[in-house]
């Protein structure tokens, strides 16, 4: 079968824990709108696993997809799309600490391409490259500008 694959990396100057946890953490990116562009619904959520719906736009066309992510005993995440337009899609998300304040997250997807998306391959891989790259500056600007995981022992009080 042929398949889809991406590949992208950045390092996002916070430290590997705080990464980690905003990654997984989907209640924070359904309620915050971490990626305005992306819909997310907590279906369910037991521990390490989180059940989800997905709504994006990929190369014009509305997907809605339902997603289990699992946080992996490393810390790294995967992510098994099990119903929508992305059936059969995977998702790995690494983490490594560069320093004690910065991390490099590795993200990777395979998925199949079937019907169109078979005929268009070279331009869904585009699509889902820019994607990711755009959902890695709103997860970086979320991290080292808005502040997720920071401590709020620092707010200002009136006399």
């Amino acid at each position: 079968m042929t398949t889809i694959n991406v590949e992208v990396q950045r390092t996002i100057r916070r430290p590997l824990a705080v990464v980690s946890r905003q990654f997984g953490d989907i209640q924070h990116h359904s309620r915050d709108h971490v990626h305005p562009d992306i819909k997310f619904t907590v279906l369910s959520e037991d521990g390490d696993i989180c059940h989800f719906r997905q709504e994006v736009k990929l190369v014009g066309i509305k997907q809605t997809d339902e997603v289990v992510q699992r946080r992996n005993a490393d810390g790294s995440l995967s992510w098994d799309v099990v119903d929508g337009a992305n059936k059969g899609m995977r998702i790995y998300q690494g983490f490594t600490p560069v320093s004690a304040e910065a991390t490099m997250v590795t993200f990777r997807a395979e998925a199949p391409a079937t019907g169109i998306k078979r005929v268009l391959k070279p331009l869904f891989e585009i699509a889902i490259r820019r994607a990711v790259e755009k959902g890695f500056e709103e997860d970086r600007v979320d991290l080292e500008e808005r502040g997720y995981g920071a401590s709020t022992t620092n707010t200002a009080t009136s006399a």
